[in-house]
Parts: C-alpha cells; structure tokens; sequence
C-alpha cells in the first residue's frame, strides 16, 4: 500500500490550463511517442522508449514506484491528450526531499506547458507530502529545463562532472534546489493548494 495514504493511484491536480493525471494502459501509446522521440530523452538518465513492451514496462515502474512511495509520475493532459510527465522520484520520508524531474512532448516545446504544470506537483510535494526540499538535476546543455527550474526558484547547487553515461556519451549534471519556505515566498507558487480532481 501507498505510504502516503494516497489510496490506488495518484490525485488528479490542475495547472494553469493543463491537468496531471494517473497515467493508465490507455496512455501506452502517449508515453511511446513522448519517449521514442531521441531529443526528448536526450538528456535523461533513460534510453528512448522504442517498443510498446518497453513502454509497458515504464508503465509497470510507475506504478510499482507508487505503491512503494518512492515515485510519482503524472502525466500531463493537454487538450485531453497526454503530451508529457512530471515526476517526484527518490521520495525520501525521513529526510522530507524528493527529486522533481519533466518532460514533454517536442510538439509541445516553447509553449510554457512545462511552467504550467510543474507548480501542481511542487506545491502537492511541500503541502501533501510535507517535503521540505525538492532536488533536480540538468545537463548544461539543456537551457530550457534549466531555465524552467530557475523560473520556478530553483537554486544552482553545484556540478556533477561527468556522472551520466547516456546514449553513448558521458554528460554532466548541474544540481538545483528548492526549499520549501523559499517556495512558499516565491511569486511562482499558487494562491491556493494543487486542486485535486
């Protein structure tokens, strides 16, 4: 069962125009066509999704991840399609952080979808789970993730130099930080808690 007390799935939440929802076997075809897409995978520690067997078996560590408590993944819905995912991985109760983490749909880059979206999951973390810091980590590389982070008041933290090994090249990661008074001052935070649905 859920630690969290979140019963058989995840709560639906809203953003500004988008909805995050548990994703089911109907979005197997979403994930696929998100994930097989190299440039969406390119900085992410995880290959692309070239099979619906493989796309099952994301689908199967989601929702095995929920159960444990160690990972949540939405999907994002935009014009009743999911177009992307935000996720908490590596939930650490004890130590109240979780890393956050995103991804969309190329068809759906520069739409501001991704700022829409993520403070759903920001504000579920600091008010539902009573987290107290949320970690990311981005490839240099990768300007727009870094500059989402840093729009939603994100702190630079630091360097991994060379701690991916992913499609065939070594990548570093910077490391990104928020807290959760440092959210609950910021302009980019909600008026109100994430609505579930």
């Amino acid at each position: 069962m859920n630690p969290d007390q979140l019963g058989t799935q995840l709560p639906t939440l809203t953003g500004d125009g988008v909805m995050l929802r548990w994703l089911t076997d109907a979005d197997l075809p979403a994930l696929e066509a998100i994930f097989a897409d190299p440039q969406v995978v390119r900085y992410m520690a995880t290959e692309p999704l070239n099979t619906r067997a493989a796309a099952e078996q994301y689908l199967q560590s989601i929702r095995e991840g929920f159960l444990e408590g160690s990972l949540y993944q939405w999907g994002i819905e935009c014009d009743g399609e999911i177009v992307g995912t935000c996720t908490l991985a590596a939930i650490d109760r004890q130590n109240r952080h979780a890393q956050i983490g995103f991804a969309l749909k190329r068809q759906y880059w520069g739409q501001g979808l991704t700022l829409k979206a993520v403070p759903a999951v920001i504000e579920f973390a600091f008010a539902r789970l009573q987290l107290h810091r949320i970690g990311a980590d981005a490839d240099p590389r990768n300007i727009a993730s870094i500059r989402v982070l840093e729009k939603l008041g994100f702190q630079r933290e630091g360097l991994l130099r060379e701690c991916y090994f992913h499609m065939g090249e070594i990548q570093d990661a910077l490391l990104f930080g928020l807290l959760q008074r440092d959210w609950s001052a910021s302009a980019c935070r909600h008026n109100d808690e994430p609505r579930s649905v």
